[in-house]
């Protein structure tokens, strides 16, 4: 348990200069969306974050989500980056470090060239193809277009988000034969729903 502890006093540490990077990108008095999406959880993962919470993992992965929509994709790309080699807890149908991993692979693809499809962690396969996960990666369902429609805002964008969490932190991975089959029609609902959220106000 002490060792614990340590481990995640240590992972907390190691992501603080991330975030004080974040909070510097922006002034306090900002745009309510902004605030909200991106000064208040960083603010609250310098004060706690650690990789057993799924509150935290959560808000983690909500962080370097919103900084790849208003395009920082070098300190999102950072977030992702500290959880390698971390033992999170995660679950099905919790947001979190299992949809940070196709994140990392788009942002790498982008800004580096590099492929990094081939780090994705062993012990996420079995996440990754569990029933209840695979469920949700339909095509069409998995781009939400009847839930967003029916949704009124800020609810539809609650549900843009969660869309690129599959589409992005699941499709990105490239394993799933139905999502890599209707690629072209998932990144094209991708950059619409980037583009909308980074331009909502």
């Amino acid at each position: 348990m002490e060792q614990l502890q340590q481990e995640i006093k240590s992972f907390h540490e190691n992501i603080k200069p991330t975030l004080d990077k974040i909070l510097e990108q922006y002034e306090q008095k900002t745009l309510q969306n902004i605030y909200s999406a991106i000064i208040k959880p960083c603010k609250r993962l310098l004060q706690k974050c650690s990789f057993k919470s799924l509150l935290d993992t959560s808000r983690l992965c909500s962080l370097a989500y919103w900084l790849y929509i208003y395009n920082h994709k070098e300190l999102a790309l950072e977030i992702c980056e500290h959880t390698h080699g971390v033992d999170f807890e995660f679950e099905v149908g919790f947001s979190g470090y299992p949809d940070m991993i196709g994140l990392e692979i788009r942002i790498a693809r982008e800004l580096l060239g590099e492929n990094r499809k081939d780090n994705i962690p062993p012990n996420l396969l079995d996440f990754y193809f569990s029933k209840r996960v695979k469920k949700e990666l339909r095509f069409p369902q998995i781009l939400r277009e009847e839930e967003i429609t029916a949704c009124r805002v800020p609810f539809s964008n609650t549900a843009m988000l969660f869309a690129l969490y599959n589409m992005i932190g699941k499709g990105e991975t490239g394993l799933y034969t139905e999502l890599n089959d209707n690629w072209r029609e998932i990144e094209k609902t991708i950059i619409l729903y980037v583009d909308y959220l980074k331009n909502f106000s």
